[in-house]
């Protein structure tokens, strides 16, 4: 019996709207930090917390957007996402004060990553190919993999050419058009049916109610915190290791590209070492990239950071909604996903936030790779013990012929 197909052209547009919601502000903000504190002297802390206050949001508003997913389908939450996010960047990009400036930074982000991230196109491409999910999560990170190697070089020219509030503009509204397009052209799905529609706070008790969701919220969490600091601070610290700006934001770009190595194989990937497993490995490689880029001063050894780290984050991001798929019922999958958005971000803001903190206190923000290290290395830990338990438990239940 043929394997069914996915339906490329919805994914396409899925995978253009997720380059962007992630492109336009969660990666270019790491670019754009320290040309926006030259020209106006904010403090670098200030700035590095309106992002983490996006984050926050983000992981506040996604618990609602996976609900409003869920019961309304796709088509208000991109519209909502696009307008509000569109219009909180421009605002930032026109800002003469640093609190009109962390509104908007943290709205815009909130907007386009509580209703525009992967807890939200997964879910969507799901909902799209009910037959192929997996390959649809996979075919769709494929996509997403391209954000950073298209937004970080782009941001970086943008600025250095035009100012940095221009550079704010065209991502904006380059975000904006990818939410009205995919409002607009893809296929309207029915509201979910279901007889029973937890509330928000009993999806969020399953998510740590049973020791194999647990673990998985652990995981994603401090996956979140190595993911966050690093995207922030990738470009200063190999500045500050000893890259010119234009080579580091390259680099940075490099290792957006590299997330294919993640996501390209990942099919076989788990099929031959599992979900758990093959999650051990990218947060192991998480691990490694947080190493080598307190190192990352030269070509050679930024490379290496760009594949190592490139490949950890690529299979982070589709290998969490495949075990996010397979621990939870599909009916309420928006909203359970909405929730492990919340943790990713949640638990990871105060990554950018210590790391701002570092650097204002050293002057060096080399340091700062300590925090992606060792939250890399929890989340590691995390997995391997949800390994342990699911195979204890397959061990444990009866083999039938």
């Amino acid at each position: 019996m043929p394997a069914a197909k996915i339906d490329h052209p919805s994914i396409a547009i899925l995978g253009v709207l997720t380059i962007c919601a992630y492109g336009s502000w969660y990666y270019s903000f790491g670019v754009l930090l320290e040309p926006i504190q030259a020209d106006t002297g904010w403090r670098e802390s200030t700035l590095a917390t309106s992002f983490s206050a996006g984050t926050i949001l983000i992981g506040a508003f996604a618990l609602f957007g996976g609900r409003l997913l869920d019961r309304a389908g796709h088509r208000p939450v991109f519209l909502i996402g696009g307008g509000i996010g569109t219009a909180a960047l421009l605002l930032a990009a026109s800002a003469n004060s640093i609190s009109t400036f962390f509104v908007g930074s943290a709205l815009g982000l909130a907007a386009f990553g509580s209703l525009g991230f992967y807890h939200v196109t997964m879910t969507t491409a799901v909902r799209l190919n009910p037959d192929e999910p997996a390959r649809a999560i996979a075919v769709l990170t494929i996509w997403g993999a391209f954000a950073s190697a298209i937004f970080l070089p782009s941001a970086e020219w943008l600025q250095s050419e035009f100012g940095w509030r221009a550079a704010v503009r065209v991502l904006a509204g380059v975000a904006g058009v990818a939410f009205l397009i995919a409002a607009l052209v893809l296929p309207s799905t029915a509201p979910v049916e279901s007889t029973d529609r937890p509330s928000v706070l009993a999806v969020l008790a399953s998510t740590v109610s049973a020791p194999a969701p647990r673990l998985f919220t652990i995981a994603v969490g401090f996956g979140g915190m190595a993911m966050s600091t690093m995207l922030v601070f990738q470009v200063p610290i190999m500045t500050a290791a000893g890259l010119g700006s234009a080579t580091a934001a390259s680099m940075a770009g490099l290792r957006g590209f590299f997330q294919l190595g993640g996501r390209l194989p990942l099919t076989p990937l788990v099929n031959w070492l599992g979900r758990d497993r093959a999650l051990m490995v990218a947060f192991a490689a998480m691990t490694i990239g947080g190493a080598l880029l307190a190192v990352a001063g030269n070509v050679p050894v930024s490379v290496a950071f760009a594949v190592v780290a490139g490949f950890g984050i690529g299979a982070f991001s589709p290998l969490q909604g495949m075990k996010g798929e397979q621990l939870f019922p599909r009916d309420r999958l928006g909203a359970t996903m909405g929730v492990y958005g919340a943790v990713l971000l949640l638990v990871g803001s105060p990554g950018p936030i210590l790391g701002g903190i570092i650097l204002e206190r050293t002057g060096d923000a080399r340091w700062i790779t300590f925090i992606v290290v060792a939250a890399a290395a929890i989340a590691l830990t995390a997995t391997a013990l949800l390994s342990q338990l699911d195979d204890t438990r397959c061990h444990r239940e009866p083999q039938h012929a």
